[in-house]
């Protein structure tokens, strides 16, 4: 069965790479994920083919929004404002892509996540679950940040770690190497986990702490200054490391800082 859910103007647009453009316009009503509609006769963003945007599910883009080169957007997902996807990124699912955010190389965005403000996500990255990218972080290589997590400021999340949980990157922390960050833990200022790392339930990170190689920290406690955890080392002040019940909230991140 074919679907024209949408087609593609005679508007065009040429990017300084030298690829074109084509502004899309909806030939029926889409009702999108979160039940809003996009009324045939809509004019949307940009894409460089059809390839770009699904013709079955309920994806959209809006305002100035980008797919193009082999990127995907599909499922429910939506791009909006000035965000774009290009090469061979993927956007699928409940995910939203607004603002100036970026997905390109062959990563993924699925699921409910949120890429907003200046994030950009590339290389081989997945963010998924209920995850948000905001401010101007970075997540790249393979990556992966799912559940509720939040990486906003300059944050930086590359090689293979994995964040999960409710735990946040803030301001200038960085995460890569092997790490493994989950439960309610923050990481604030120019904090540092790699090399095969495991920090969980109410750690806080400041200042130019660091976790590395074979790290294990979990606990109601704050690293600051400059300690350096490694070795094997293994840090706590709570009975039941298994339990975050008795952490504070996640941070909110307002706007895009």
């Amino acid at each position: 069965m074919a679907y024209n859910r949408y087609e593609l103007t005679a508007t065009r647009l040429v990017l300084p790479s030298g690829v074109q453009l084509r502004r899309i316009r909806a030939t029926e009503d889409i009702v999108l994920g979160d039940g809003s509609v996009v009324s045939a006769g809509t004019i949307g963003g940009w894409v460089e083919s059809m390839a770009n945007l699904d013709q079955t599910g309920n994806s959209w883009i809006f305002d100035n929004g980008k797919s193009y080169n082999q990127a995907r957007v599909a499922g429910s997902a939506i791009i909006r404002d000035e965000a774009e996807a290009f090469q061979r990124a993927i956007l699928y699912g409940n995910a939203i892509l607004e603002q100036r955010a970026r997905i390109f190389g062959n990563c993924r965005v699925l699921d409910f996540a949120r890429c907003r403000c200046d994030a950009q996500i590339r290389d081989f990255a997945t963010i998924y679950g209920s995850a948000t990218a905001t401010g101007h972080c970075i997540v790249g290589g393979q990556a992966r940040i799912a559940g509720h997590a939040i990486l906003s400021g300059y944050a930086i999340a590359e090689e293979f770690t994995r964040i999960y949980g409710y735990a946040s990157l803030l301001e200038d922390a960085y995460a890569g190497g092997y790490s493994r960050i989950y439960d309610r833990v923050v990481m604030f200022g120019r904090s540092r986990a790699d090399g095969r790392s495991r920090l969980s339930r109410c750690v806080q990170m400041k200042d130019d702490s660091h976790a590395t190689n074979d790290a294990v920290i979990y606990g109601a406690l704050t690293l600051e200054g400059n300690t350096v955890i490694d070795d094997c080392s293994l840090v706590t002040n709570c009975p039941d490391k298994n339990s975050s019940d008795n952490c504070p909230p996640a941070p909110v991140v307002v706007g895009c800082v």
